[in-house]
């Protein structure tokens, strides 16, 4: 994989709860949403307690690495498989001037459709699925050999907050291969507990968000992973103390925001940062990044593949635009700059040569 940068130093502990979270009166909640901590089921070896078919084991007892380690499927081989057409329209061709014209992304292959569930139409879970570090009884790595997993969430994907969590992930996991189900299923999708990797991690149809940084300090990676229809956020960002979130070698589509510093969170603050390297996206509805300047975020952008192009006469889309955030629900966070895309600041450290065509 390419590395283009030096991740920031990763500070701090678990602040106060961060609920809530919104940009302004047009857009829906920025909050963690959920309800993980009181419904989840804990499961060691990827399932829940009352059903079966969960990665690496499909049952709800313990399964050792090494068993987890034989099922895997690399996702770039898999990445040629068929999928339905509603997963895959989010790339249809966009118009657009500015930025290179026609340049490829670099280093690591972009898988740029879902592979086929190796569970036939999935597997929808009645509870959250806890997935457990080693130090806890788990395991360090869960690879799903690229199973469809959703939750029987009810509450619908626009109204907020209150969609069920599909995985909570302790510190230091990494999840690989896995499919999330689409729609109703998908909920408040994953939340990162701490450190956390989703490698090669797909989202066929995101309901409230697709993951969430929820740790203070924390770092959450995402890596070789497409994410599809949002009506607002993919990635969610409620941690502070200098937590990051990284997306690198991945396929975004028909979205809101690609990723989000939360707007009003309970005890809200800063800083957090995102950085991007080597992502493709498609059918932007508001921006690429979202970040709070009050608050010290900051957001580094390197080879960002936009479909059609950027047009820079009319800013479109959006690539990194600048909020002064409120906390505690103190009113609604502002965009700055009237909106528009901030080039090369203290907060959005992005240049134009950076966004590129394809």
């Amino acid at each position: 994989m390419k590395s283009a940068f030096t991740l920031l130093l990763v500070l701090g502990a678990a602040g106060a709860s961060q609920l809530g979270c919104s940009d302004d009166a047009a857009t829906p909640d920025d909050g963690e949403g959920g309800s993980s901590s009181t419904s989840s089921a804990v499961a060691s070896g990827g399932s829940t307690t009352t059903g079966s078919g969960g990665g690496g084991g499909g049952s709800s007892s313990s399964t050792s690495a090494s068993s987890t380690a034989a099922s895997t499927t690399s996702a770039s081989t898999t990445a040629a498989s068929t999928t339905s057409a509603s997963t895959t329209a989010a790339s249809t061709t966009s118009s657009g001037t500015g930025g290179a014209g026609g340049e490829e992304p670099l280093s690591d292959e972009i898988p740029m459709v879902i592979p086929t569930p190796t569970n036939g139409a999935g597997e929808i879970r009645t509870q959250t699925t806890v997935l457990k570090n080693a130090a806890n009884g788990g395991q360090d790595v869960y690879d799903f050999n690229n199973q469809k997993i959703g939750v029987n969430n009810t509450a619908d994907c626009d109204d907020g907050e209150g969609q069920k969590t599909v995985f909570e992930v302790e510190d230091g996991v990494t999840v690989k291969n896995l499919i999330i189900a689409g729609g109703l299923p998908a909920g408040n999708g994953i939340v990162c507990k701490g450190d956390c990797t989703l490698d090669h991690v797909y989202w066929e149809d995101v309901c409230e968000d697709a993951a969430t940084n929820s740790k203070d300090g924390a770092t959450m990676r995402i890596n070789g992973s497409i994410a599809l229809h949002s009506a607002d956020k993919i990635f969610q960002h409620n941690a502070k103390g200098g937590s990051t979130t990284i997306v690198t070698n991945s396929y975004i589509a028909d979205f809101g925001k690609l990723w989000r510093s939360c707007g009003d969170c309970t005890a809200n603050g800063g800083p957090r940062n995102l950085i991007i390297d080597n992502v493709r996206v498609d059918k932007v509805k508001t921006t690429v990044a979202g970040a709070n300047q009050n608050y010290g975020d900051t957001v580094t952008i390197t080879n960002l593949y936009v479909k059609g192009g950027y047009d820079e006469e009319d800013d479109k889309p959006k690539i990194c635009q600048e909020y002064r955030a409120v906390t505690d629900h103190m009113g609604e966070s502002e965009k700055l700059h009237g909106g528009a895309s901030q080039w090369n600041t203290a907060t959005c450290r992005v240049s134009k040569s950076d966004i590129k065509s394809w």
